[in-house]
């Protein structure tokens, strides 16, 4: 897993595989999910990371929570009671 940070425009990109590019899934308008064609996670798209990341829904969340965190991004807590 690999996390890139574009600052220009505030997102951060996280690399979890190398395969091609077919389709996006949007989880909400901050945080986009891209897939290969075999349906396989190519990479997490979080739009402006500086407000915090919600991680509960991602996939590989604590991965993900913990890797965000290594470069200095807020991770939300969950909001399930």
């Amino acid at each position: 897993m690999e996390l890139s940070y574009d600052k220009k425009s505030d997102a951060v990109y996280i690399r979890v595989s190398s395969a091609l590019f077919a389709y996006t899934r949007s989880l909400d308008d901050l945080r986009h999910l891209d897939y290969a064609e075999d349906d396989s996670l190519i990479g997490i798209e979080i739009l402006y990371p500086g407000q915090g990341v919600k991680v509960d829904d991602l996939p590989h969340q604590a991965q993900v929570g913990r890797l965000l965190e290594e470069h200095g991004f807020k991770v939300l807590a969950s909001s399930a009671s």
